[in-house]
């Protein structure tokens, strides 16, 4: 069930098949009681602009509300929606049903003309909104309205979202900038920390705290043991002062710039402590890619899996696949089940402790969002499906490869013809059609390839 407050308004004429109307009616009701955990509906049908105005208008003033779902149970005409738009700016989902009776007899509720005119009017106002149509039995209807009303609510979290940007982007990884007022089209807003104040605050963690840190990160990690305790400790005490933080400042997400400074003046690998928030459900991105750790965020709310943020490193022709790889960051619960999540030394710099793992096998949706080169001012959504396939672990650090059922080498061709940044972020779950649904509600320009 999602948490979020809707109003169902079922519009409708009284010189309509009311009798059907309302067995409509009762059964969408019962739907959104199912969808949602905060569904406010009217007792009955609303008949007219001026009922339909005093329900929405007396809904709003309880408090904010998610989203409205408009059913055109029967034909309407637009000064019903007008009233709404008037009432409220929150996201519509207008709903049309299907027509009971198609018999050579008489039109019994024309929703769909009803629908037709209310997009009409919700157009002319250069409002935003999500089509339906279905009866509210048919299990295609429940799944789209479903997938909707997560979509709205995602979008409703992104626009109070804080993302901690943990030092600044590592000189010449342009495409981990995020531009503040572009970014605020969106919504989330940027929080800086300094790299150096974290590494201080680190230092002064209570020992209590880093035992149980280490605990829990050996409870989930194999090899801890074996490699020098400070790499692991500086992990422990880096992890707890940035989660004192995130929770300090209210941060749904971080950038962390993990080199050089991680390794040439703390002495350590920040690939636990990306993998451990998001192993935990903070979503951490590496090299302090603001976008990257937005995409991650999407996917995670969508998917309610950890996903992974990976270079593209390897085509093979032969399976039509790609091998993303990172140096050593990824949730525990990605490795394959025959080797578990392996604790190492990062494979350039020899300091710990990072992750080394092939990740399992199972449906993925590829994902990056970034600026598009082609619409200055305009984001763009890749989106990809593919198979990670029952592969072992291809290179030093966390890998995996991806099946994409196509032919890769135009498919790397695409993506770098078109400037995609390096980052993809993979997910486990077929969240394609949820991620486009988002992009259509954000203006974002979708990529399927």
């Amino acid at each position: 069930m999602i948490k979020m407050k809707t109003v169902f308004l079922p519009v409708a004429r009284p010189t309509f098949d009311v009798e059907t109307a309302n067995i409509y009616f009762e059964q969408s009701k019962q739907l959104l009681n199912k969808l949602v955990d905060c569904s406010i509906s009217p007792d009955a049908l609303l008949m007219s602009p001026e009922d339909t105005a005093r329900f929405i208008r007396d809904a709003v003033q309880g408090g904010p509300v998610d989203a409205v779902i408009v059913q055109s149970t029967t034909f309407v005409d637009a000064r019903f929606i007008i009233e709404i738009m008037d009432a409220t700016d929150a996201p519509i989902l207008l709903w049309g049903v299907r027509e009971p009776r198609v018999n050579g007899t008489r039109l019994s509720l024309n929703s769909m003309t009803g629908i037709n005119n209310l997009s009409n009017s919700i157009v002319a106002r250069r409002r935003k909104f999500a089509l339906l149509f279905g009866n509210p039995q048919e299990a295609e209807l429940a799944a789209e309205l479903h997938a909707q009303l997560k979509v709205v609510r995602l979008m409703q979290q992104l626009k109070q979202l804080k993302i901690g940007v943990i030092g600044s982007q590592p000189d010449g990884f342009l495409f981990s900038h995020a531009d503040p007022d572009m970014l605020a089209k969106l919504g989330p807003q940027l929080i800086e920390l300094n790299l150096q104040d974290v590494f201080a605050k680190a230092a002064e963690v209570p020992e209590q705290e880093v035992q149980l840190a280490l605990q829990t990160a050996a409870g989930q990690v194999k090899g801890l043991s074996l490699l020098p305790e400070e790499g692991v400790v500086k992990f422990s005490r880096f992890q707890t002062a940035l989660l004192h933080e995130i929770r300090r400042l209210g941060i749904s997400m971080v950038a962390v710039r993990c080199w050089p400074e991680f390794f040439t003046e703390y002495g350590a690998a920040a690939c636990s402590t990306v993998s451990s928030l998001i192993e935990s459900g903070v979503m951490a991105s590496c090299e302090a890619d603001i976008h990257g750790a937005i995409t991650m965020y999407i996917q995670h709310q969508l998917a309610q899996n950890a996903p992974y943020l990976g270079d593209l490193v390897h085509i093979d022709e032969s399976k039509d696949s790609g091998v993303f790889w990172h140096c050593g960051a990824g949730a525990f619960s990605l490795a394959r089940a025959d080797t578990g999540a392996v604790a190492g030394l990062h494979p350039n710099r020899k300091l710990g402790f990072t992750l080394e793992f092939g990740l399992k096998a199972g449906e993925v949706s590829v994902n990056r969002l970034g600026p598009d080169p082609f619409k200055p001012g305009a984001y763009r959504m890749l989106m990809l499906s593919g198979e990670a396939l029952d592969e072992p672990q291809k290179f030093w650090g966390t890998s995996v490869e991806v099946g994409f059922g196509q032919p890769i080498v135009p498919l790397m061709k695409k993506l770098m013809l078109q400037g995609f940044e390096p980052h993809y972020s993979i997910v486990y779950a077929n969240i394609n059609k949820e991620v486009g649904m988002l992009c259509d509600w954000l203006d974002v320009e979708k990529n399927p390839l």
